[in-house]
């Protein structure tokens, strides 16, 4: 039991600013779906932060390009990837974000109740980073063997 107290005590004493990624992969509100699409694959990126004029906007997600895809299957205007821009796709989309002094469990919580992989991180309106599933799984990994 002593061992599960220490765990959550350190989800809440450990903050993002200590477990995020600095490399933010970036693309700009008016680039199109298929830039974006061929980023994530070949990055093996499961989201991108989505700039408009230089300041963060949105999240483009695998999930996102999916969505996509699948309505273009079956409609009757099917959307054309190569002439949609980014901003169309993820329009209407809150950006949701953390800051470096968020805790490891407020970050967590946000990830599940909002079923995303990754958030950026923001502190005053400037990127500072992004927290990934990945992020969390490492940090996990190298502080509890």
């Amino acid at each position: 039991m002593e061992k599960q107290i220490s765990r959550s005590e350190m989800l809440l004493q450990i903050k993002v600013g200590e477990v995020m990624g600095k490399d933010v992969p970036t693309i700009d509100f008016d680039d199109l779906v298929a830039k974006a699409s061929r980023m994530m694959m070949e990055q093996r990126l499961h989201s991108l932060l989505v700039l408009k004029y230089g300041k963060p906007a949105y999240m483009i997600s695998t999930y996102d390009l999916l969505k996509l895809s699948y309505e273009s299957t079956f409609s009757d205007t099917p959307h054309d990837i190569l002439r949609t821009p980014v901003e169309e796709l993820v329009k209407g989309q809150k950006l949701i974000s953390v800051t470096t002094d968020s805790s490891l469990l407020d970050a967590l919580r946000i990830l599940v109740d909002y079923s995303i992989h990754s958030v950026p991180v923001i502190d005053d309106n400037v990127v500072m980073g992004i927290l990934t599933m990945m992020d969390l799984a490492r940090w996990y990994k190298q502080t509890h063997e």
